[in-house]
């Protein structure tokens, strides 16, 4: 046995995941019910981790446990060092109709039918077994990407860290959206854009971190026609904001791509779609992880996701 071996025998791999979702939680109680053991293990293996590394590894706080300095080197580390390990028991050769991963990607829920109801039936068909983990989205999905949270993420901002792949989807064309039976629809004139600043608004938010610099698709259209709509709703919840749609006279700017939607399209229609040039259009993009580049399933998912969605 050489000496790397001697030192290894030491660590158990358990307490490498451990940490690792103890990083991502940052308590001790979701920890263990992520790990599905008691309160009083989990708190065991944190005594247990910090012994190996000879750190703190977390401080309490009212807001639950701050990673310490070390921890955060860790952080960065353990993704790879536990996906290198996953690889060695994976059998050679990925076939999609007996794999049973589960793969996490973070969508914008008003996004959500029209891009991934149509990858997710496609999975269903060749890829039964496989699990779609479909995660709330973030205005700054990017830690979660590190970690390895997210396998993917759908978001409109190009990520800061060369470590973080990403491939265009295309652009979002803005539209304006109402009820079918809407009045502005009952008019076979053509709608103008002032007729629009007669009613009141819903909005979609993206996550309840938008007003740190991010700036939405809605925000930023309304920025380039010197328009500040009348908004009495803002929320992430897309039943919430079609509930509201459906039942008042308000309107709804989000992108055209929505109509792909068949339970949208029954129920909504465009009343105006904005005249922009594609260089001010917002451009879609597929995130990945990391912890993607090497994974064949993980590529095959991402094939499919490119393959099934479609801006006009």
């Amino acid at each position: 046995m050489n000496k790397l071996e001697q030192k290894l025998t030491r660590i158990d791999l358990n307490l490498l995941i451990a940490l690792s979702v103890l990083l991502k939680e940052k308590s001790v109680s979701k920890a263990a019910d992520t790990l599905y053991v008691t309160q009083p293990a989990m708190s065991k293996t944190l005594n247990r981790l910090r012994n190996v590394f000879d750190d703190p590894l977390f401080h309490r706080h009212s807001s639950g446990l701050i990673p310490s300095p070390k921890a955060l080197e860790l952080s960065l580390k353990l993704p790879s060092i536990l996906n290198q390990v996953d690889d060695l028991f994976k059998p050679k050769g990925f076939i999609p109709e007996t794999c049973d991963q589960a793969f996490t990607i973070s969508v914008p829920s008003v996004l959500c039918h029209a891009i991934l109801l149509p990858f997710m039936l496609t999975i269903n068909k060749v890829a039964p077994n496989i699990c779609i983990v479909d995660l709330p989205s973030e205005t700054d999905p990017y830690p979660s990407l590190e970690q390895g949270k997210y396998d993917f993420a759908i978001h409109v901002a190009k990520p800061k860290s060369k470590k973080i792949g990403y491939t265009s989807l295309g652009y979002l064309k803005p539209n304006i959206f109402a009820k079918k039976s809407h009045p502005l629809l009952k008019s076979k004139k053509t709608i103008v854009f002032e007729e629009l600043k007669n009613y009141k608004f819903v909005d979609y938010q993206v996550g309840p971190d938008e007003q740190n610099g991010f700036e939405s698709p809605a925000d930023r259209i309304s920025r380039l026609v010197n328009f500040k709509p009348d908004v009495v709703c803002k929320s992430s919840h897309l039943s919430l904001i079609t509930a509201l749609l459906e039942n008042t006279d308000c309107l709804l700017i989000a992108p055209s791509v929505m109509i792909n939607s068949t339970d949208f399209s029954k129920k909504f229609s465009s009343v105006y779609e904005f005249d922009i040039e594609k260089n001010h259009m917002l451009e879609l993009l597929l995130l990945e992880s990391p912890m993607t580049s090497n994974g064949e399933a993980e590529q095959w998912i991402k094939k499919q996701l490119l393959r099934s969605i479609h801006l006009d």
